[in-house]
């Protein structure tokens, strides 16, 4: 083969080479054109929704956030009143106690008194 003819046929191989790299992009095109036409709509949906949850989410943490901090504040503050508060349930049940026993007490010594009263004004009678 000649020169000519070899450069004749690189040529062609070249002309070959050319053509399968068009069709090639040409499919690439119609392949990103198709796939993105199908899918892009559905992203985009997906996105929105994704964007207005991931807002709703923020505030949702945020809130979180703020509901622990007033948690940290307020523990001390309601263990310290139930300490009040237990201790003076306490203290009302003694005092409570205390009285009762007092009534009591007094009760059983008047009682006595008037017991005593009856027997002597009985001994009296007879």
């Amino acid at each position: 083969m000649s020169d000519e003819e070899l450069r004749d046929q690189i040529n062609k191989i070249a002309v070959e080479i050319e053509k399968i790299e068009q069709t090639a992009k040409q499919k690439e095109v119609y392949v990103r054109d198709r796939i993105n036409k199908e899918l892009d709509p559905r992203i985009n949906e997906v996105e929105a929704q994704l964007k207005k949850n991931q807002a709703i989410l923020d505030e949702i943490i945020k809130s979180i956030n703020e509901l622990e901090e007033n948690k940290k504040e307020m523990l001390p503050v309601v263990k310290d009143l139930e300490k009040k508060y237990n201790k003076f349930k306490k203290d009302k049940e003694k005092a409570i106690n205390e009285q009762l026993k007092a009534i009591i007490k007094e009760k059983k010594l008047t009682s006595k008194i008037i017991d005593q009263k009856i027997k002597h004004l009985e001994k009296e009678l007879k």
